[in-house]
């Protein structure tokens, strides 16, 4: 026998070992556990119950509202026979289950290469749920089903040779090469769908319960089925005699399940909700229910108020921003949500991937590296670079060791390695960069002379820049793990010397140049408002983005950073600019992988990778926030959607919650380490995080004025600009026109075709009109207008307009009666089918050819109905001159009559283009963009009394409606839409008159204010002549006062209110002196005080 056969015979002993190793240390003793027999005993009673409800349950029927008690009964019973310890057990060892998993099943794919789809679906979706600061249970479940399918594939250890033909002919991974990719296709789905879900506001979650977790439940259903699919292929293979008569499968997997086959989901759901879930359950039941909660706003709204407090502000007030991300999410179809969601997972997944590429990059030998074998003599012997090891063995460290000891222990060695033997006569004594003495080291001589330029900064005063390096976990100690991954982490082409120096010096070199240009970015941000040229349609949309206390918090965190002020910086930008440059382009590649929408903590830690968020923080926020000035340079040329920086602003909130997460975790391990917290937070990462933890620092101080360098930002190229606004274009986020004026061209397609048609269908030919209201409260769309142009047979197609868009029309007449017809057809919005999407509606009614009217039910395609409609001959413009039922019961000849002279006379001002008929539709116009977005704000916002609707305000809003043309319709409704999104609307600032949103104008009482800009009084205009009072001090309407017409952000908040006081110590002055004279420059009259001086310097 050969040496190569024995080394192969070897390498594939080691290889079964390690495989076999990983099962057992996944797998348990076979056995029924109580909870399996609880839950069995649960599933019993419901099948016994009503069998014929059983089907449902996989997909979230509507057994839950349908058979309340039983539900109860059963969660009942499960609460005390079902052992549901051991399912929080499986959930709680899922991370370190899995991994151990991971490691096997890469073990087996090396062997049966085309199980390798499924477990590199299964590592990136399962990594993904890992990298999420918290999991929600139910998804847990669900991969862990998802875990015992996988598991099975283990069973492959005993099958060596996947090629190796059976006795049919077939081989192994013939037989399961197709199952592996719809197996990983599933997975990728269920990832999806997890995703999807975790991401949706707990509200959502629990109103759209049924339709989520049933989705959720079907896919462990699928897969225990693929489980049974992949164990049969092995069997089947295995009988078949592939191998000798020797191997058994030990039936092992059967007792890696952590939830057993048949287990109901639903059932385990309820048993896995959270006390705020229960509680907020509970409320929803209160309230009506689901269904109540998704079509009532005001039960919404309430619901909101009452319990999430995710949707409420730090005064309680609901959110209008995230309430309505809520009720957008609450009638999203669960498919569209899923496809809308897959977009972004989809490239998530890839740059998971490319990660587990990345890893096997870095696994790869250096030069310095040693080879490590399997047994050793000691803990230094895992230590893979060089000189580390040597360190470490001479040291005579442990698994662990103090990191004070170790960086002074590796200053030293490289110092005696790189310098003379006689250093100590070199010993040199200057300024370090904070004024204090520095003690460097000035080699005579060097033995490699490429790295003794970094001996200058390996220094006792920059020890604990190169400790933060290595000991990422800030615990003070350094393990063999930590000091591996950082020598692994570092550039291929450098040596250990040159990355130490990088963190030592280069790191704050770069960091400070990063942190000049994110002040910059933000300074340009806030003068895009100041300047004026920003569109009045953009102003709240971009107020919304900067007013975002995240933003406050970046400029809190660049302000804290150490500034460095070293001069000669030559050698810095030779030895680091090119890896800083590097890595900056990895992190924006990532981010366009992403297309820069960073919606979790996941996501970020797929593009920043692993580590501390501190090493990669400054050039991802300057990426970022360069990405949205661009944006904002838009905002003066053309009108940006409402929602164009929503995803911005999510992204910021995002890199910040990451930057909470590891103070929190810095605080707690610093807290062991010594009692002031503060002060040691103050010295990590060259401070960084010293003005966001400090509570005690005043606003002012950290946010006023800009303390950066100047600095000459890389221009916003104008090619830049343009592949900006394409990528914008692209998601439908900028608008062409402001408003939407295409109706009326559209409409003159709609014209009354006086040929009869066919003798059969002759009537149904034309144009018709009409409505379709709402079951729920019976309010309408406004006016529709069919125009059935084509008849052949019992088919017919058209064209039509609403205020929505203009549509198709298709359908048939199924049954023909002595009074008309039976007909459905469904229609179609254009818009929506040129970006392929096929949402419509479907129309069943009846025709009735003596009265000539078509009415009927309609709802969403394959739905149920939601309304009733009516359609009728009378031409669309007569409608607003139309009698109701009264005026017609009282006097049927007056009603008649009244309505005909209206409608001619309409049509001739019309035709005359008489002055009293544009006047009129001028009035109405108005009137109309008044009412809506009245009723558009009071539905987002908390609205003074005296500006909310009154009935008889409604009533008249929605007669409007009914009679307006479609094309009217469409215009007025984009002119409300644009008049809304013009409005000055103070975020979070609540009047403290009326308690309601302050929207227009807001006073600032300057008297009531602290100097720390503390105890704040504001007040709408509404109560600007009011009183307000709390519990320390009370406003009166004579105090000074700051009126400001536009948002005041917090930056140039300070600023402004100083201006303001010397304004009016001036204004005081001045008509104090009675020779003085001034006149209103609005009326002008004379003017004494009190008045308003205006403080704007352009005015």
């Amino acid at each position: 026998m050969s040496n190569s056969t024995i080394q192969t015979d070897s390498a594939d002993a080691k290889l079964q070992a390690s495989i076999d190793a990983a099962a057992k240390s996944i797998w348990k003793e076979n056995k029924v556990s109580k909870f399996q027999t609880g839950l069995d005993k649960i599933e019993d009673k419901i099948m016994n119950k009503d069998p014929t409800q059983s089907a449902y349950y996989a997909m979230g029927s509507k057994l839950v509202a349908d058979n309340s008690a039983i539900v109860q009964e059963v969660v009942s019973a499960a609460a005390t026979t079902v052992n549901i310890k051991a399912i929080e057990d499986g959930i709680k060892s899922f991370a370190e289950s899995s991994q151990v998993l991971m490691k096997a099943l890469d073990a087996v794919s090396q062997v049966h290469p085309a199980v390798g789809v499924v477990v590199l679906a299964f590592k990136a979706v399962v990594t993904l749920e890992l990298k999420r600061r918290s999991n929600d249970h139910k998804v847990i479940v669900i991969q862990l089903k998802m875990k015992d399918m996988v598991s099975v594939l283990l069973d492959l250890r005993s099958i060596k040779d996947p090629r190796q033909k059976a006795r049919d002919g077939t081989t192994l991974e013939g037989r399961i090469q197709g199952l592996m990719g719809r197996i990983a296709e599933d997975i990728d789905e269920c990832g999806n769908t997890c995703q999807a879900y975790t991401a949706k506001h707990t509200l959502v979650k629990i109103i759209k319960s049924i339709s989520w977790e049933g989705k959720l439940s079907g896919y462990a259903d699928l897969f225990d089925q693929h489980r049974k699919d992949i164990a049969f292929a092995i069997n089947v293979h295995t009988t078949l005699g592939v191998e000798s008569a020797n191997v058994k499968l030990e039936g092992l997997t059967e007792s890696a399940r952590t939830i057993e086959e048949g287990v109901n989901m639903l059932s385990l759901f309820r048993l896995l909700d959270s006390p705020r879930e229960k509680e907020i359950m509970e409320l929803v039941r209160a309230n009506g229910g689901a269904k109540e909660c998704m079509e009532n706003d005001a039960v919404l709204k309430k619901l909101a108020a009452a319990r999430a407090s995710h949707v409420t502000d730090s005064k309680g007030f609901v959110d209008p921003v995230k309430l309505g991300e809520i009720r957008k999410d609450l009638k999203e179809d669960i498919e569209d949500a899923l496809k809308n969601n897959y977009a972004l997972f989809e490239k998530k997944m890839a740059l998971q991937r490319q990660d587990f590429v990345d890893d096997v990059d870095k696994s790869v030998v250096r030069e310095s590296d040693r080879v490590i074998s399997a047994l050793k003599s000691g803990p230094h012997d895992r230590v893979v670079d060089k000189d580390l090891h040597d360190i470490w063995k001479e040291m005579g460290w442990k698994s662990s060791v103090k990191a004070r000891h170790f960086v002074l222990a590796v200053h030293d060695h490289f110092i005696q390695k790189l310098g003379d033997n006689t250093a100590q006569d070199h010993l040199e004594t200057h300024s370090d960069n904070g004024g204090g003495t520095e003690i460097s080291f000035v080699t005579g001589k060097a033995g490699d002379e490429d790295d003794s330029w970094t001996l200058q900064y390996i220094n006792l005063v920059r020890v604990p820049a190169i400790l933060e390096a290595f000991d990422d976990d800030g615990s003070g100690f350094i393990n063999v793990v930590e000091v591996n991954d950082f020598t692994s982490s570092r550039p291929k082409d450098w040596s250990l010397l040159h990355w130490i120096a990088y963190w030592a010096e280069g790191w704050h070199y770069t960091i400070w140049g990063y942190r000049n240009k994110i002040l910059s970015i933000l300074s340009e941000m806030y003068g895009v408002v100041d300047k004026k040229n920003v569109h009045p349609a953009n102003r709240s949309v971009i107020d919304l983005y900067l007013s975002s206390s995240t933003l406050e918090q970046v400029e809190r965190l660049t302000k804290s950073v150490t500034p460095y002020t070293e001069q000669n910086t030559a050698i810095l930008e030779e030895k680091f600019r090119v890896y800083a440059n590097e890595r900056e382009e990895r992190l924006k590649n990532k981010l366009e992988t992403v297309d820069w929408n960073i919606d979790g903590l996941d996501t970020l830690s797929l593009i920043t990778g692993r580590g501390r968020i501190e090493q990669n923080l400054f050039p991802l926020l300057y990426l970022v926030l360069r990405r949205h000035l661009s944006i904002l340079h838009l905002a003066s040329e053309d009108t940006l959607d409402p929602t164009v920086l929503e995803v911005p602003a999510e992204s910021i909130s995002t890199i910040m919650a990451a930057v909470s997460l590891r103070m929190k975790n810095l605080l707690a391990v610093l807290k062991m380490r010594g009692s002031d917290t503060s002060a040691l937070l103050g010295n990590v990462a060259f401070g960084m995080f010293k003005l966001l933890n400090d509570p005690t620092l005043a606003e002012d101080e950290a946010l006023a004025g800009d303390e950066a360098e100047e600095v000459i930002l890389p221009d916003i190229t104008e090619e830049e600009t343009k592949a900006e606004l394409e990528s914008i274009n692209k998601s439908g986020s900028v608008f062409e026109f402001l408003t939407d004026p295409d109706g009326y061209e559209e409409v003159d397609k709609l014209e009354f075709d006086e040929d009869a048609g066919s003798e059969e269908h002759g009537s149904l030919h034309g144009v018709w009109t009409g409505h379709c209201s709402y079951d729920e409260d019976g309010h309408t769309d406004g006016l529709m207008q069919i125009n059935i142009t084509h008849l052949e047979g019992s088919t017919f197609e058209g064209t039509g307009m609403d205020r929505v868009d203009s549509f198709s029309i298709g359908g048939e007449i199924t049954t023909t009666t002595a009074n008309g017809h039976e007909l459905t057809f469904k229609m179609g919005y254009h818009s929506l089918r040129e970006e392929g999407t096929e949402f419509g509606f479907e129309f069943k009614g009846t025709f009735d050819t003596s009265t000539l009217e078509v009415k009927g039910v309609w709802g969403p395609l394959d739905d149920d109905a939601i309304g009733t409609f009516l359609i009728t001959r009378r031409p669309a413009f007569a409608r607003q001159f139309l009698y109701n039922q009264q005026e017609f019961s009282k006097n049927r000849a007056h009603a008649r009559w009244r309505f005909a002279l209206d409608t001619v006379r309409h049509q001739v001002r019309q035709q005359l283009w008489s002055k009293s008929y544009f006047e009129e539709r001028m009035v109405m116009k108005k009137r109309y963009i008044h009412l809506r977005v009245r009723a558009d704000i009071e539905k987002l916002y908390s609205v003074n009394p005296a500006n909310q609707l009154t009935a008889s305000d409604v009533i008249e809003m929605k007669r409007i409606e009914r009679v307006l043309l479609p094309p009217d319709g469409r215009y007025y409704e984009s002119l409300a839409m644009l008049a809304t999104q013009m409005l000055c609307i103070h975020r979070k600032i609540y009047c403290d008159g009326c308690y309601a949103s302050i929207i227009g104008s807001r006073l600032i009482c300057l008297d009531c204010m602290t100097a720390d800009l503390s105890n704040e009084i504001d007040m709408c205009e509404l109560c600007i002549d009011n009183t307000a009072s709390n519990d320390s001090f009370k406003h009166h309407p004579s105090h000074d006062s700051l009126l400001v017409f536009r948002t005041l952000h917090n930056r140039k908040k300070r600023a402004t209110i100083e201006i303001a006081k010397e304004f009016i110590i001036a204004g005081k002055e001045f008509f104090g002196n009675s020779d003085n004279e001034v006149e209103c420059v609005s009326c002008g009259c004379p003017v004494e005080m009190p008045c308003w001086l205006c403080i704007d310097t352009e005015c």
